[in-house]
C-alpha cells in the first residue's frame, strides 16, 4: 500500500532520539543525516523541500544560519513558496556542525545544502527514499518522508499551538488539510486540559 503525505505515522522525539542514535553507531554520514532529520522534524520541511534547499538561502552573508528562509517555489508543493523557521536550537545546531564539519569540505558547485557522496544535489525522490530507509534501519516501519513533519504538527499540537499557526508553519494552502492529515487527538492533552480548568 502506498501511504499518502498525510497518511505516514508522526515522528514523535523519542522516535527521533532512536534514529539519531542508530545514525551515529551505523552511518558513513551521520552529521548529514542528522541535520536532514533535524530539519524534517523541527522545522517541517518536505523531502522536495529539504533537497532543493541552497546555502545562499540558509546563511546570511557572515556565514550564519537564517532564523526565517524563503523557500524557493519550484522547490515547494504547488510551486507556493513560503517562509520556514529554522530557530530550533537542535537544528541550527546540526545544521551548523554539517555545515562546517562536511559540507564545507565537498568540493561542488552546487548551492545545494545537502549533496550525496557523489558530490550531487539529491533528487527529491532519492531524499524520499533516504528517509525512509533510515527509519527502517533504526527499527521504525511505516515512517516516510513526513513522519518528521507530521511529527511537528502533533508536537506543536499537543503544546496548544493554535491550528491556524501549524498551518502557516507547514505552508498548507488549506486549514482541512492540516486539520485531516495532520492532528489527531491526544486523549493526554485532553485530560490536562479538562484537569486544568
Amino acid at each position: 500500500m502506498r501511504l499518502t503525505e498525510g497518511s505516514s505515522n508522526a515522528l514523535k522525539d523519542e522516535d527521533l532520539q532512536q534514529v539519531i542514535a542508530h545514525v551515529q553507531k551505523t552511518s558513513a554520514e551521520p552529521l548529514l543525516h542528522i541535520a536532514m532529520l533535524q530539519v524534517s522534524f523541527r522545522v517541517g520541511l518536505r523531502a522536495m523541500e529539504i533537497a532543493g534547499l541552497k546555502l545562499s538561502d540558509l546563511m546570511d552573508t557572515q556565514g550564519q544560519i537564517n532564523q526565517k528562509v524563503t523557500l524557493r517555489k519550484k522547490t515547494t508543493k504547488g510551486s507556493r513558496g513560503g517562509v520556514a523557521y529554522f530557530t530550533h536550537p537542535e537544528v541550527r545546531a546540526a545544521l551548523e556542525q554539517y555545515i562546517v564539519q562536511v559540507r564545507s569540505k565537498k568540493s561542488t558547485d552546487h548551492d545545494n545544502v545537502f549533496i550525496s557522496a557523489k558530490l550531487t544535489p539529491f533528487h527529491p525522490s532519492s531524499m524520499s527514499r533516504l528517509f525512509g530507509k533510515l527509519y527502517r534501519d533504526a527499527g521504525l516501519e511505516g515512517y516516510t518522508s513526513h513522519a518528521g513533519r507530521k511529527g511537528l504538527a502533533r508536537t506543536l499540537n499537543s503544546k496548544n499551538v493554535s491550528t491556524y499557526n501549524i498551518q502557516n508553519i507547514l505552508r498548507h494552502a488549506n486549514i482541512e488539510t492540516t486539520v485531516k492529515h495532520y492532528l489527531s487527538v491526544d486523549e493526554d492533552v485532553l485530560a490536562n486540559i479538562v484537569g486544568n480548568v
